[in-house]
């Protein structure tokens, strides 16, 4: 401390850098639920709990990270954390993320080898489903309510776009329409009746190896640098490259190391972790969890740059506010989805709306404890 009373500013950046480390850790423990649940969770922990950036600057940050490669939630925890810690902070909030799913899997692993089988952590998994079903659900009625204030072509978008993605048409080219699109109408505003979105929109949606750690540090950097998509899509690029080329995995073990990565807090991604393990051990994970995600590191930095350009300019601000709205619609899709399955059980239904109930009555509740209660409620009412 200084005579000033003040915190000497290595002391405050350490803070700044500890609480960092301990919010991705946190999130990275308890991000179930696919992209739409892992969004809740950071949008929760990083805006409303922690204001680290406002609700404007999470959805310029959101809605970018679809139309770029990479998981999604590891690039926007890594944007919050240079945010908060700078460079540093990014690099800090990336891997504390990415740790916790790295270390399961590479357990995971262990034990699959060892017993030719996964753990059966169904009965606590089953309660999961409709608990981040209501942390989505929860996100999208709070996004909703600041993206869509008194503007009606936003919220047009925001329905032609969850139409198309209900149609099966890629979230990408959804997300860059509905961006051109505002573009276009805030350009022409005075030529361009808002009713000529409909055939605007229409028009443009039709528009063998011996193993080395450096050959599979480099299959997953390339897979990393490259992946849209969800884990179906990682899985056809596992099977191109560790199955069919050079034969380091079966189909039946590629097949367990997607379930496990789905199964596992944190980004599908995790699945090379495991993966990686089943090729060559603990330093095979750790080979494939670094190759895998070292793109996004790079990438995030392009991001942080990207949107820092964009919110000087009025223009991309226009257009960063359609690509925002379409990403209320594709994480709205995904909750319809989640919905669905949630609810095939009365207990599931239980769950979820007891936990949505929660989080709309105690908006500063903790994710963690939605997480909790619905994981040990799942396993209480299959047994009691």
């Amino acid at each position: 401390m200084s005579e000033s009373g003040n915190i000497h500013p290595s002391e405050r950046s350490s803070k700044k850098l500890k609480e960092i480390a301990f919010s991705s850790l946190k999130l990275g423990c308890i991000g179930f639920g696919g992209i739409a649940g892992m969004v809740a969770t950071i949008e929760n922990e990083m805006v409303v709990k922690r204001k680290w950036i406002d609700h404007q600057h999470f959805m310029d940050v959101l809605s970018t990270s679809y139309i770029i490669p990479g998981p999604n939630a590891v690039e926007i925890i890594m944007h919050c954390g240079k945010e908060r810690g700078g460079r540093t902070g990014l690099v800090i909030a990336g891997i504390c993320y990415i740790l916790p799913a790295m270390l399961i899997c590479l357990i995971l692993g262990y034990l699959y080898q060892r017993y030719s089988a996964l753990p059966d952590v169904q009965d606590f998994m089953f309660g999961l489903r409709p608990a981040t079903t209501a942390l989505v659900i929860g996100t999208v009625i709070r996004l909703s309510k600041n993206t869509f204030t008194n503007n009606h072509t936003l919220l047009l978008l925001c329905l032609l776009v969850f139409a198309g993605s209900l149609a099966g048409i890629n979230e990408v080219i959804l997300i860059i329409a509905a961006g051109s699109l505002n573009y276009l109408l805030h350009l022409f505003k005075k030529q361009l009746p808002v009713v000529a979105i409909l055939p605007l929109f229409s028009a443009i949606i039709q528009a063998t190896g011996r193993y080395t750690h450096e050959k599979l540090f480099f299959i997953f950097l390339k897979i990393g640098a490259v992946l849209y998509g969800s884990g179906y899509v990682l899985f056809a690029y596992m099977d191109e490259s560790l199955v069919r080329k050079h034969h380091w995995l079966t189909h039946q073990q590629l097949t367990d190391a997607i379930a496990v990565g789905q199964i596992t807090p944190g980004p599908v991604l995790s699945s090379a972790t495991f993966a990686g393990y089943l090729v060559h051990g603990v330093s095979g994970g750790i080979w494939a969890t670094a190759g895998i995600f070292l793109p996004s590191f790079f990438i995030a930095f392009f991001l942080h740059k990207l949107l820092s350009s964009a919110r000087k300019s009025q223009r991309l601000r226009i257009f960063l506010d359609g690509l925002s709205a379409a990403s209320v619609s594709i994480i709205a899709v995904v909750g319809l989805h989640l919905l669905a399955t949630a609810v095939e059980t009365w207990r599931g239904t239980v769950i979820l709306i007891l936990c949505l109930a929660l989080i709309l009555l105690l908006k500063k509740l903790n994710t963690v404890y939605i997480i909790l209660l619905g994981s040990l409620g799942g396993f209480l009412l299959l047994h009691y």
